[in-house]
């Protein structure tokens, strides 16, 4: 019997969390056995009782807010999910462990900060903006507030060991088991971007090196609207501007869980925050189900010159298809995938 579908479960023991503590994640299981895996780092709100007051930062803004609710039918397709409770204000999930410097935590025995770089460019040159201040645990929030001035080691320790360390053992046991029942696994690490960064989604891939090139197509194909069941939705001109490991290479998940030759594939996906949210007030727009799309079959294509709200419904609706269809895709058993070396 398939330890996968609905009745997967990830219990304390699995990631060495403290029995009877809450998990740090809340994990949904897909309705049925399929190798894609879908992780929500940025998407916490909360902040645990035990580290102290509440900063007075506004989390949404911290966070990428609300964006897994653009996954509408994930666990429906057959997805498992994994959506970070904690905020990323008190440890980032998607920067390595020992990403932290000595000014911080003045104590750490091996501390290896580093520059997340904001461009194409590959971390070894010195192509594309860095990013300061965004280590593994923050120094300062969005807007240059600040959060803390210094960490003891033990300190640090305490919120890997309970905030980082689960979720990204939690991962790779799901990897794992995918890889017993298909022969591989992939993962889709789901992110948002401020509209300043220019463009609608943006596919990173550690530039080839997490997922093999036949499934970075098949993806790019959804997210430009080029499958089939998107084809005619909304006339000659797909709404959505599509890139490819620019400005966004991959974080750390799917840097270090990406690994092709042996039949682990990781992309990231940001999206436009602008497109399903008012990001100055911090409000979700009304996310439609993936459904509605058929009704948009039997009429008119969307006029490329609507205007208001016309627009943006037709982006966000484009937003919603490219989703759905991604998911779709990666959900799909592909023998390919567990067979070829890439």
């Amino acid at each position: 019997m398939s330890e996968l579908g609905s009745t997967e479960t990830i219990g304390a023991g699995d990631v060495g969390a403290e029995p009877g503590e809450p998990l740090p994640f809340e994990f949904r299981p897909g309705v049925r056995a399929c190798p894609l895996i879908i992780s929500f780092p940025h998407v916490g709100l909360d902040w645990p009782a035990s580290l102290g007051p509440r900063p007075q930062v506004s989390f949404p803004r911290n966070a990428d807010y609300a964006v897994d609710r653009l996954y509408v039918r994930a666990e429906a397709l057959g997805a498992a999910t994994v959506r970070a409770r904690y905020s990323r204000v008190v440890v980032d999930l998607n920067r390595a462990h020992d990403d932290v410097s000595a000014e911080i935590v003045p104590d750490h025995p091996a501390p290896r900060p580093r520059e997340a770089a904001f461009g194409a460019a590959p971390p070894s040159s010195s192509g594309g903006r860095k990013i300061r201040n965004r280590g593994v645990v923050w120094r300062s929030a969005v807007g240059n507030i600040p959060l803390l001035t210094t960490l003891t080691y033990a300190q640090f320790s305490h919120r890997l060991d309970r905030y980082y360390h689960p979720y990204h053992r939690a991962l790779r046991l799901l990897i794992e088991r995918r890889r017993r029942q298909f022969g591989y696994a992939i993962v889709l690490d789901a992110h948002s971007m401020p509209s300043t960064v220019g463009g609608d989604l943006v596919l990173g891939t550690r530039s080839g090196d997490a997922c093999g090139p036949a499934l970075s197509e098949l993806a790019m194909q959804a997210l430009g609207g080029l499958c089939t069941r998107q084809r005619g939705l909304f006339g000659s001109s797909w709404p959505l501007a599509v890139a490819l490991d620019d400005p966004y290479r991959g974080g750390q998940i799917a840097g270090s869980l990406g690994r092709p030759h042996e039949h682990v594939h990781a992309l990231q996906l940001e999206v436009n925050r602008a497109l399903y949210m008012d990001e100055y007030r911090l409000e979700p727009s009304p996310i439609p189900d993936p459904r509605e799309l058929d009704q948009i079959r039997s009429t008119a294509p969307w006029s490329r010159t609507a205007q208001g709200h016309t627009r943006d419904q037709r982006r966000l609706l484009a937003l919603v298809s490219a989703i759905d269809t991604l998911v779709m895709e990666l959900s799909r058993d592909r023998d390919q995938l567990a067979h070829l070396a890439q």
